[in-house]
C-alpha cells in the first residue's frame, strides 16, 4: 500500500487504476445490532450496550517505510474505509471525523463550540497503520484530575472550565521519518584558566584572580541515525506539546483497519508530507547540533558551524492515539493530552497573575520580617 501525500494535487478520475476506493464498512454488534467500539487494551470490539465482543482479525501485513522520493500517484486506497461524518472547527481549522450517529459538540483540539459539518476528504490517502488505544478512558480521567490538582498559580475556577466530560479519544495523524545523517562540524573550543593580576584598591595594590579563555580551533564528524521521528499531521497539536508525549512505540504499528476507529474520533491530515519533512529536518538539525556541542572539547565554545547531509530518508503515515481534554479560557485554547498507549501526559493551562502577585507580595513581607528580626537581635 502506498502512503503518498494525503493531499495530492489532482484527484483520480472515476475508473482510473490510480486510486482504489474501498467500500465503506459498518460494525454492528452480532448480538443486539448496536454499533460496537474498540476496547482499549484488548484485541476486540465491544458493544457498549450488551457487552458482546467481536475480535478484529489480525493481518500479517507490515507497516513499512516508503522512500521519500517514491512516486506520488501509485495505487492507493482512499478515504477511511468506513462510514464517517466530518466537522471542521471554525477556530483552529481541525477537521475531525466520527460515526454518523454521533452528534458534534465542541472541537476536540481547542474546545471551541463552533464546528460546522464538512464532507470527509475523499482524496485523503488512507493511513498505512495505527497504534490502537491501550489506555482506557478512566485511567486518562484519573491522570487529568491529578494533573489539575497539582497545578500552582492557576485560576480558581479552572476545574469548571476544564470539564472532564471534554476528554475525548482521538486518533491523530502523524508522519514518521527515518534518516541517516553525516555531519561535519567546526568550532572554537574555549579553555578557561586563571591568572593573578594586580589592581589598585583604596590606595593600595592588591592581587586579584581573573578568569580568562584560551581559544583553539576544533572539528569533528558525527554520524547519527533517526528512526521513526514523529511529526504531527495535525494543526491542532503543537509539535512542542506532542514531543512531551514521546516515545510512541511505533515498532508496534499495525496495518490500518477501520474497525479500530469505532467509538473514537479521527482527524484528517492537515499537514502534508513535504511540510512535515521540513519540520522533521529542523528537529533533526537541532538534535545534531546539541550532540556536536557535547563533542566539542574544552570548557566552552563559540562559532559552531554544522554541515549535515541526509541519506536514506523514508517515511510512514499513521494514526496515533491521544486522549485530549481541550477548553477555552479568555479566548485562548488550552489542552491536556495523554499518550493513548503509554499513558504519558502533558498539558497547558493559564496562570492566575493575581495569585502570582499575592504570592510575591507575601514572600516580600516574609523576607522583610526576617530582616527586621535579625536587625533587632543584634
Amino acid at each position: 500500500m502506498s502512503t503518498s501525500d494525503p493531499h495530492p494535487t489532482a484527484a483520480a478520475a472515476p475508473g482510473s487504476p490510480v486510486a482504489i476506493q474501498a467500500k465503506a464498512r459498518k460494525f454492528p454488534c452480532p448480538s443486539c445490532g448496536a454499533s460496537v467500539e474498540w476496547s482499549p487494551g484488548s484485541s476486540s470490539l465491544k458493544c457498549p450496550f450488551c457487552g458482546a465482543q467481536r475480535v478484529i482479525p489480525t493481518t500479517p501485513q507490515q507497516v513499512r517505510e516508503q522512500p521519500i522520493d517514491a512516486t506520488v500517484g501509485e495505487p492507493a486506497e482512499l478515504g477511511w474505509g468506513a462510514e464517517r461524518k466530518a466537522v471542521k472547527c471554525t477556530r483552529c481549522g481541525a477537521t475531525t471525523t466520527f460515526e454518523p450517529n454521533v452528534a458534534a459538540g465542541s472541537c476536540a483540539f481547542c474546545g471551541a463550540p463552533t464546528v460546522v459539518e464538512a464532507p470527509p476528504d475523499a482524496k485523503m490517502v488512507r493511513p498505512a497503520g495505527l497504534l490502537p488505544f491501550r489506555i482506557v478512558r478512566d485511567a486518562a480521567v484519573n491522570a487529568f484530575r491529578k494533573w489539575l490538582g497539582g497545578l500552582w498559580f492557576r485560576p480558581g475556577h479552572l476545574r469548571e472550565q476544564a470539564s472532564l466530560t471534554s476528554l475525548k479519544g482521538v486518533y491523530v495523524p502523524f508522519w514518521t521519518f527515518d534518516a541517516a545523517t553525516h555531519s561535519v562540524w567546526t568550532a572554537e573550543a574555549g579553555y578557561t584558566y586563571t591568572v593573578t593580576v594586580q589592581a589598585l584598591e583604596n590606595g593600595r595594590t592588591v592581587d586579584r584572580q581573573e578568569q580568562r579563555v584560551r581559544w583553539e580551533p576544533a572539528e569533528g564528524v558525527l554520524e547519527k541515525l533517526f528512526d521513526d521521528l514523529p511529526v504531527p499531521g495535525s494543526r491542532g497539536i503543537e509539535p512542542r506539546l506532542s514531543q512531551q508525549l514521546e516515545p510512541f512505540p511505533t515498532h508496534e504499528l499495525v496495518a490500518y483497519e477501520p474497525a479500530y476507529l469505532a467509538g473514537f474520533l479521527a482527524e484528517e491530515y492537515a499537514v502534508g508530507r513535504d511540510e512535515a519533512l521540513g519540520e522533521a529536518k529542523q528537529r533533526m538539525a537541532s538534535e545534531i547540533r546539541s550532540e556536536c556541542v557535547r563533542h566539542i572539547p574544552g570548557d566552552t565554545y563559540r562559532n559552531l558551524e554544522v554541515d549535515t547531509r541526509y541519506s536514506g530518508v523514508a517515511y510512514k503515515n499513521a494514526l496515533l492515539p491521544l486522549w485530549i481534554a481541550a477548553y477555552q479560557y479568555r479566548d485562548k485554547a488550552y489542552r491536556y493530552l495523554v499518550n493513548g498507549v503509554t499513558g504519558k501526559a502533558a498539558g497547558t493551562a493559564p496562570f492566575s497573575w493575581i495569585k502570582i502577585s499575592l504570592a510575591v507580595a507575601a514572600a516580600i513581607i516574609v523576607l522583610t520580617l526576617i530582616g527586621l528580626a535579625k536587625g533587632s537581635s543584634r
